[in-house]
């Protein structure tokens, strides 16, 4: 192999191993000097403007002289037609100058340069790359030399060589670059790369992907890219392309796939999350026209997505919302409407702040701007509309929404309504005749403080309540009760001012206010017109019915009470109180009437609730008492029994009588467990006596059993305990009731009266011949006993005179084989009638008073010792 080929086997891989361009020419310069053994070497490129050469590097061994050269020579530049470096550059073909001395100009330009460093031949080559001078090779020889063709040839095949392998050096280093800019392209783009192969399998995906889906590049490579981040619903579409990638590449070239594509599909993260991409892909393919791989870029329009869909919901909002919005500017002038305002106020653009719609509001514009927003009401026509008004700054007007609330201020006039007036007579309620009445206290106040002399306000309260109202309902039904109703609120009307209130209070209670009257007698005037107008029947159902109403009248001043002294004010709170204990003293007075309130009422009234507080916790106290009335036979004058008389003993009154306690006990439905208290005592007394005063004739008690203690559904329960409780011997209790009981309720009564007689328990009438007995029903009972009351008693005298009740009541119980009890005799005069008109036995005060325990037992001894 010659030396020159083994120069330029040497050169090609150490050309390759450069890593710049001036490495490698400096290598070339070398090997060239050492094999030619020429002193010097240098190379020229072009500036980037191609219009000059400048010395890039040179090489010249161990020789320190010559850097004065290099020196030199670095500063040199070669303009355009100067010198031998030019003309091979412009030429592109290699040049030998044997004596350079000649021709010192055109290699030095400056003599002395070569003076200096004693050149003698020069020899220049150019690189070439597709006909293009990368460089200019100089080599300097200090003796002169002749042109050796093979020499020439093998440094421009070097030159040559040098030239290739600068190019490829050049493509590599551009591909590389290409390369690095690429992928740092794909790792910091906030984009998604994927790169999937021809089998549908992830290659690649850029970090941003891979952060995005929340996996790890480990974990994606080769997985199926369609199943694992496609949604289900989307794979068959996506299928199909890369079915049509993996086809003939005349069909890929027919549909264009060769060309990017767009496509958008959800991308499924490693946690579910789904997010939505926008992808750009390209296929790339072999030269065989087979899919080498799919690249595709990709970006998260996710929220895009979002912002695109609010967007146009937003933007349909002013066109389909049915309520009306409007944009007006600050001078009220309006700048946008939408359809609903256009059908809703069809006016509005023409009229402008003229329209009551836009009423006021470029007053306020300002107080918008700075509060951002402001709500209102306005009404147009029968329409009621809520404003929202919104200061929009960016377009400088003020935007109104506006809201159709017609619906919900009727429905809340019409809970005003029925918050202040009664539904069934369209009379206030109960609420508003409060307020009314407080308004009218108010008034009095200020009326007072106005007036220079001691003057009041006047006005009254009237309570008025039908009597027997309940019979109508019971009778008609409720809805002929309303009926009446409605027709007396007509007929109230009719007797009252306008400025006066009546109300209805509940049920059949109604209230009038009436303001500035003179006295009290202005009330009772009205109070007597109303019932003038009662005197017209009401028709109900085709039938008349009569009715009659008890009022109670109420005055917001009472007198003080002595002369030239101020009247007292009452306030509202207590006048319907006032007003209701006037209209209870009517009722307990009989129908038809009114009375007027007094200050008695008030006392009666809080003694009365003393009581009742008084009454509920005597039971607890253990304050009641049972004293024992004796009841005698007449004929013999001995004690055949007790009547149970009920007393209380009072810590502060002392011993309140029955006629007292009694009826509070009624109402408050407290007489039931005090009546139950009062039979076991007097069943346990009698029970103790029955066995201290033996007799063939056991002594018996008479217990009084309330109306409400004998319709109790635990009656015969009760008795049958106390009884057992008791010991007491069969037959010796007697229970009395009045006739009202056995009356009222005749076939519960009978039924009761029944189980009583099979226990052996005697029923006595008490009181009998003051109430309303049937006495045509009355042997229907099993009565045993009747007790005539002391009214008819007390009238006997000691002839006998007015004795005909009392001997047809002997007469009727004799018939019905019933005994007979005459209770209040209190003098002889009155045993002897009684006696004579064969009364069996007697109860009075002649006999004895009711006494306690021991006194009743005291008589029973007395007795005992003149039997002996």
């Amino acid at each position: 192999m010659s030396k020159e080929l083994l120069v330029l086997q040497s050169l090609i891989p150490a050309i390759a191993k450069a890593p710049d361009l001036d490495s490698a020419l400096n290598v070339v310069l070398r090997q060239i000097c050492a094999f030619t053994q020429w002193d010097y070497g240098e190379a020229w490129l072009p500036c980037p403007n191609q219009t000059v050469l400048t010395c890039s590097t040179a090489w010249y061994g161990n020789t320190p002289s010559l850097d004065p050269f290099r020196q030199a020579r670095e500063t040199l530049t070669f303009p355009p037609s100067t010198g031998l470096l030019r003309r091979v550059w412009t030429s592109q073909q290699p040049e030998w100058i044997e004596e350079s001395s000649i021709q010192s100009d055109a290699v030095f330009v400056d003599t002395t340069l070569g003076a200096v460093a004693k050149f003698q031949g020069v020899f220049a080559v150019p690189i070439l790359q597709e006909q293009r001078v990368l460089a200019v090779l100089a080599f300097f020889i200090s003796q002169p030399r002749s042109e050796k063709k093979g020499l020439v040839e093998l440094v421009t095949v070097i030159a040559l060589q040098l030239g290739l392998a600068i190019a490829h050096k050049q493509v590599t280093e551009q591909l590389r670059q290409e390369q690095n800019f690429s992928q740092a392209v794909i790792e910091t783009s906030s984009a998604f790369f994927v790169a999937i192969d021809a089998r549908g399998k992830t290659i690649k995906m850029n970090q941003g992907l891979l952060n995005a889906l929340g996996y790890t590049l480990d974990e994606i490579v080769g997985t199926d890219f369609l199943s694992t981040f496609i949604r289900e619903i989307d794979r068959e579409p996506l299928a199909k392309i890369v079915e049509t990638l993996l086809g003939t590449p005349y069909l890929v070239s027919l549909l264009g796939l060769k060309q990017p594509t767009l496509n958008q599909t959800w991308v499924l993260a490693k946690n579910g999350r789904e997010q939505l991409v926008e992808w750009r892909g390209k296929p790339l393919f072999k030269n065989n026209g087979e899919l080498d791989y799919f690249f595709a870029v990709g970006t998260d329009i996710t929220e895009r997505r979002l912002i695109q869909q609010e967007t146009a919901r937003l933007a349909s909002f002013p066109l389909l919302t049915p309520n009306p919005i409007v944009e007006i500017d600050l001078e009220g002038q309006v700048c946008y409407l939408n359809p609903e305002a256009m059908q809703s106020l069809p006016d509005l653009q023409e009229r402008g702040v003229e329209h009551p719609f836009l009423g006021g509001i470029p007053s306020i514009g300002t107080i918008v701007q700075q509060e951002n927003s402001l709500r209102r009401e306005v009404k147009i026509g029968e329409v009621y509309y809520e404003q929202v008004l919104h200061y929009v700054c960016e377009i400088d007007c003020i935007r109104i929404y506006a809201f159709d609330i017609s619906d919900r201020k009727r429905a809340e006039e019409q809970l005003i309504y029925n918050a202040f007036y009664d539904r069934l007579t369209g009379l206030a309620n109960r609420a508003l005749f409060v307020d009314r009445l407080k308004q009218a206290v108010r008034r009095n106040h200020q009326y007072r403080g106005y007036s220079s002399i001691h003057r009041s306000y006047h006005f009254a309260v009237l309570l008025l309540n039908f009597n027997r109202f309940k019979i109508v309902n019971e009778s008609l039904g409720n809805p002929m009760g309303d009926k009446l109703l409605q027709e007396f609120a007509h007929r109230l009307l009719t007797c009252l001012h306008p400025t006066d209130t009546v109300a209805r209070l509940g049920g059949d209670e109604f209230a009038i206010l009436l303001e500035g009257i003179q006295d009290v007698g202005d009330a009772i005037r009205v109070a007597e017109a109303i019932q003038q107008t009662l005197a017209t029947p009401f028709y109900l159902n085709g039938r008349e019915v009569f009715m009659t109403l008890s009022i109670g009248i109420a005055l917001n001043t009472i007198s003080s009470g002595y002369k030239g002294g101020r009247d007292r004010i009452v306030q509202a709170e207590n006048l319907l109180r006032n007003a209701n204990l006037a209209i209870y003293r009517a009722r307990s007075h009989g129908e038809s009437r009114y009375e007027i309130f007094d200050t008695a009422m008030h006392s009666n009234a809080l003694e009365r609730l003393q009581l009742e507080t008084d009454l509920r916790r005597a039971i607890e106290r253990q304050e009641f008492r049972v004293y024992y009335q004796p009841i005698v036979s007449l004929l013999t004058g001995k004690i055949i029994g007790f009547e149970a008389l009920l007393r209380w003993q009072h810590p502060q009154r002392g011993l309140v009588s029955p006629g007292e306690f009694i009826p509070i006990a009624e109402e408050t439905g407290l007489i039931t467990p005090i009546g139950w208290w009062t039979l076991r005592e007097a069943c346990h007394q009698l029970s103790i006596w029955q066995q201290t005063f033996k007799s063939d004739r056991p002594l018996t008690m008479n217990v009084n059993l309330s109306c409400k203690q004998f319709i109790q559904p635990d009656l015969l329960s009760q008795i049958d305990k106390i009884l057992k409780e008791t010991n007491l011997t069969v037959g010796s209790l007697k229970l009395e009731i009045t006739e009202s009981v056995v009356m009222d309720n005749p076939d519960l009564v009978k039924t009761l009266l029944l189980e009583l007689k099979r226990r052996q328990i005697h029923l006595c009438i008490d009181d009998f011949g003051t109430g309303y007995s049937s006495l045509s029903r009355l042997h229907n009972f099993p009565i045993s006993t009747l007790k005539i009351d002391r009214c008819f008693v007390s009238r006997i005298g000691a002839l006998g005179e007015n004795s005909e009740i009392v001997q047809a009541i002997v007469h009727l119980a004799k018939t019905l084989s019933m005994d007979v009890v005459a209770e209040g005799i209190e003098v002889l005069e009155q045993v002897s009638p009684l006696i004579a008109l064969q009364c069996q036995y007697g109860q009075g005060f002649f006999f004895s008073k009711p006494v306690d325990s021991d006194a009743a037992g005291e008589l029973l001894i007395t007795e005992r010792c003149q039997q002996q």
